[in-house]
């Protein structure tokens, strides 16, 4: 069965980039541009790992991570941002992320993150 992966990102062109890795690696891929937008496609149909921005206009990577953890505590939650390690990432980690990466990051250390993750 094909794993299914959420990435949410207001950046597209970080959405396509990951995108394309992930669906190459075999993996079904939706996408989000925000954490609303996230959040509905996640109540329709279950992911096996969220990979999510921080810093989104709307719902933020760290209120989607809330809800997602609310509605669904096994689902593994990986942040990313582009900005250093701050009070976010030990908010991050004390609310469950399962994982914070900061961009740039290298796609292999990603590729190694998930199999943790989704088997």
């Amino acid at each position: 069965m094909t794993k299914r992966l959420l990435i949410v990102d207001d950046d597209k062109d970080i959405r396509s980039l990951l995108r394309d890795f992930l669906t190459d690696l075999g993996y079904n891929v939706t996408e989000a541009s925000e954490g609303r937008e996230a959040l509905n496609l996640f109540r329709k149909e279950r992911h096996n790992l969220v990979i999510s921005d921080v810093r989104m206009p709307g719902m933020n990577g760290m209120d989607l991570l809330k809800w997602i953890k609310s509605i669904s505590p096994k689902t593994p939650v990986l942040l990313i941002t582009g900005y250093r390690p701050t009070k976010s990432q030990e908010e991050a980690m004390a609310t469950k992320a399962d994982g914070y990466l900061i961009k740039p990051f290298e796609l292999e250390r990603l590729r190694l993150i998930i199999t943790q993750f989704v088997r």
